[in-house]
């Protein structure tokens, strides 16, 4: 080949770069790499155990092949991995060099994936070993074009460092974000709203159950302008200060705060929340230390299992629990007693008891106790 185009080498240099932290822009610099070796196809891969079709960009893609290459030919394309895993990091090999022309033409991986997508001759590389797993980085030439020449093997030689660092800051992208899906599908299991919003309360996070409170108009706490708001300015004004204090305690975790409130909406028609505020750790270098809170939302509303689980959490008989459940549900004594069919002493000594084994004082201590009981999870 004639020497490459200095600008054109950087500007795939600098896409490649771009393409690590952005998967969407890594297709566009596997192409301008393709450009840059005159290639009729390249790939940038893992190679391991569990692969999938996102593990492969390449260009000029037939999706029907690239199925067929995880599919019934990905034992013929493992055979192929094995003898290349001994080819040393940044070694740039030939095709024909390493499988032999024969060999290779007569391969089942050659004439029913790579012969239909004209890859007649190519070069490659290993940039990168994870357990057990490799990158590697490979360009092909066309039928109808000039087998690549000592030009083209030096130029990926050169490019080497790049590709290997692109692979590793690939792979530590893809952990993290691995890593953030799980954390995010963990979160919208629970039966509560879990939201991060920074010191203007603009939201920056908000996982299902959270949606679902800021999309429910008769809810005490809404979004206006993509900002957290409470509905009643009391409320707003107490919200404000929780966010305000848990800012203060992360950078100084000494500093005494309130971290909950009950957020009531200020009408019959509007569903309460209880809500408790605390430090969010930045979850990126970039992010401005202390700068964000995570808001925990909880609708006010009796667990349907609450009597199940007044049982088996405080240890109480059928009919403590059903006082117990009575008694969060906003009953009375009174009512409770008349529910249940008993007298109003008998309904005391069953209030002392379920405070003995709640370890609680008051009613309002109990209600509160017995409304946080149950395991916030989400029916799927």
């Amino acid at each position: 080949m004639s020497g490459p185009n200095v600008d054109a080498v950087m500007t795939a240099v600098d896409t490649l770069l771009a393409g690590a932290l952005d998967a969407e822009q890594m297709p566009i610099a596997i192409e301008q790499l393709r450009q840059l070796f005159d290639g009729s196809k390249a790939c940038f891969a893992r190679v391991g155990p569990n692969m999938k079709s996102g593990d492969a960009i390449g260009t000029n893609a037939d999706e029907a092949l690239e199925r067929r290459c995880f599919g019934d030919l990905a034992q013929d394309f493992a055979v192929m991995a094995d003898v290349v895993r001994a080819i040393p990091l940044g070694d740039v090999y030939r095709d024909r060099d390493v499988f032999g022309e024969n060999g290779l033409r007569s391969s089942r991986m050659w004439q029913e994936w790579m012969a239909p997508q004209d890859m007649y001759g190519g070069i490659a590389c290993r940039l990168l070993e994870a357990g057990q797993s490799f990158w590697f980085f490979d360009v092909q030439r066309g039928r109808t074009q000039d087998a690549f020449d000592a030009a083209d093997c030096a130029l990926l030689e050169r490019l080497f460092p790049v590709l290997r660092r692109v692979s590793e800051i690939s792979r530590q992208v893809g952990h993290l974000r691995m890593q953030r899906d799980e954390a995010r599908g963990a979160l919208d299991t629970l039966a509560l709203g879990i939201v991060i919003v920074d010191r203007d309360m603009r939201i920056v996070y908000a996982n299902e159950g959270a949606d679902e409170i800021l999309a429910d108009p008769e809810a005490a706490i809404g979004l206006r302008q993509g900002r957290l708001f409470a509905r009643a300015a009391i409320d707003q004004r107490q919200l404000k200060q929780l966010v305000e204090g848990a800012l203060r305690a992360a950078a100084d975790p000494l500093a005494e705060q309130r971290c909950s409130m009950i957020v009531q909406g200020g009408g019959d028609r509007v569903h309460p929340l209880s809500a408790c505020v605390m430090p969010a750790v930045a979850a990126s270098a970039l992010v401005e230390p202390h700068s964000r809170v995570m808001i925990a939302l909880r609708p006010l509303q009796m667990a349907t299992d609450l009597i199940a689980c007044a049982r088996q959490l405080f240890d109480l008989t059928d009919t403590e629990a059903k006082f117990a459940s009575a008694l969060a549900g906003g009953m009375s004594l009174a009512e409770a007693a008349e529910v249940q069919g008993v007298r109003i002493s008998t309904a005391r000594t069953h209030l002392a008891r379920i405070f003995q084994k709640t370890d609680t004082r008051q009613q309002s201590q109990l209600v509160s106790l017995l409304r946080s009981a149950a395991l916030p999870l989400r029916s799927r």
